[in-house]
C-alpha cells in the first residue's frame, strides 16, 4: 500500500509503519493528512455535521484501478493537548490516532461498548507493537 504523508513531518516514518502494520500490504493508497484544530473542525462539520474539533476522521473513497483509495486526517494541535493532559508522548499520542483511523478504514467500529472494546485492544496492540518498552499506555 502506498502511504503518502502532507504536510512533511518529523513522525512520518512512524506513522507509515504504524499504517503499514494496521492496512497491511494491499494494493491501494492512503493519504494521512495533518489539519490544523480550525481546518479540521471545518471538515468535521462539512463531513459529520459535527461543530466541533475532533481527533482523527477516516474516509474510504472506494475501489480503484490501483486498489483502494483511503484517507486518514489527523490534528495534530488535539493530539498535543491529549498527550499532555495524559501525561504521554505526544508522537505516541499522534500515532495513536493514525492507528485508530486505519482501524476505522478495516471495519473496525466504536459506537457500541464491545465494539469499542475490541477496537481499543486491536489499536494499543499495535501501540506496543511499534513503540516496545517505549509504550506508554493511554
Amino acid at each position: 500500500m502506498k502511504i503518502e504523508i502532507t504536510p512533511t513531518t518529523k513522525h512520518a516514518a512512524l506513522l507509515k509503519r504504524a499504517l503499514a502494520l494496521v492496512l497491511g500490504r494491499g494494493r491501494g493508497e492512503v493519504s494521512l493528512r495533518l489539519l490544523g484544530a480550525k481546518p479540521m473542525r471545518a471538515l468535521n462539520k462539512a463531513s459529520l455535521k459535527h461543530d466541533y474539533t475532533t481527533d482523527v476522521l477516516s474516509f474510504d473513497h472506494g475501489q480503484t484501478p490501483e486498489g483502494r483509495l483511503l484517507e486518514i486526517v489527523i490534528c495534530p494541535d488535539f493530539a498535543k493537548s491529549e498527550a499532555k493532559q495524559r501525561g504521554i508522548p505526544p508522537e505516541q499520542e499522534l500515532t495513536r490516532y493514525a492507528i485508530h483511523g486505519a482501524l476505522h478504514l478495516m471495519g473496525h467500529d466504536d459506537h457500541d461498548p464491545k465494539a469499542k472494546q475490541r477496537m481499543w485492544r486491536a489499536q494499543e496492540r499495535a501501540m506496543k507493537r511499534l513503540f516496545g518498552a517505549r509504550y506508554v499506555p493511554a
